[in-house]
């Protein structure tokens, strides 16, 4: 027993060593490059950044900002969100507020207690684009949806498609009363869940909402609306389905 523990010392010893001449050798070379950058033009400089800490710093940054964006949240939201939707990829003018004002109104929400709002800033995209933008929103989506503070989404299929595989949308056919269901029965929008092989309706293809068309946020485009699986506010959420189709 003994022996098999010096063995198992010098085994140890070993690897700490291997691991420290590394280390050691990385440090060497972050010195002897940094030796070589401490003179050299700026753009030198600038590539090797580019090269080295580019990325790590984008990340970082993207971090920060969410975190930030959270605790900015939490800190100026009023008690309680009676209605949060969030559009992804539109085309529309995304500073707009002339759809959340009128439906608030419509729904009769009043504003000065609580908090209503729709973000039609988020972008998502599987093949590219601006991925640091991209991770952000990701990320905040799911925050405020593990917060119950988000009841709808919309968005192109590549968005749709996303959220559908990452489970956050409720079976419209549970949400819908009988008067919507019979108006969007030749309108749901299946998806199938690779893992468990279950196709389930979970969105409704409302790129004919007049209300969308009237503010041009899916021109040309197909949408499809979905109701937050954990969301608070399904009453406020189908009244936002009403209201869409308002002519």
């Amino acid at each position: 027993m003994a022996k098999q523990y010096h063995m198992d010392e010098v085994k140890l010893m070993e690897v700490y060593n291997k691991n420290r001449d590394k280390n050691q050798n990385m440090h060497d070379e972050i010195r002897e490059q940094n030796a070589k950058l401490k003179n050299a033009p700026f753009k030198e400089k600038a590539a090797y950044f580019k090269e080295y800490y580019l990325k790590a710093t984008l990340i970082i940054i993207a971090v920060v900002v969410l975190i930030g964006y959270i605790a900015y949240s939490m800190i100026t939201a009023p008690d309680d969100t009676a209605f949060a939707a969030y559009f992804f990829n539109n085309i529309g003018d995304s500073s707009s507020t002339e759809l959340l004002d009128n439906f608030v109104e419509y729904a009769g929400i009043d504003t000065k207690k609580h908090d209503a709002y729709i973000d039609a800033t988020m972008r998502y995209s599987a093949s590219g684009g601006d991925m640091y933008s991209g991770y952000i929103d990701i990320e905040k989506s799911m925050a405020v949806i593990a917060s119950k503070e988000l009841d709808v989404i919309v968005g192109d299929k590549e968005a749709f498609d996303y959220y559908s595989k990452s489970e956050v949308f409720s079976d419209v056919t549970t949400i819908l009363p009988d008067d919507l269901m019979d108006k969007f029965k030749d309108k749901l929008y299946y998806y199938t869940n690779e893992e468990t092989n279950e196709t389930l309706p979970l969105g409704i293809d409302v790129s004919d909402a007049p209300k969308l068309q009237e503010y041009h946020y899916y021109d040309g485009m197909t949408a499809y609306f979905g109701f937050i699986v954990n969301s608070d506010n399904i009453d406020n959420a189908i009244t936002f389905l009403r209201y869409i189709y308002e002519e």
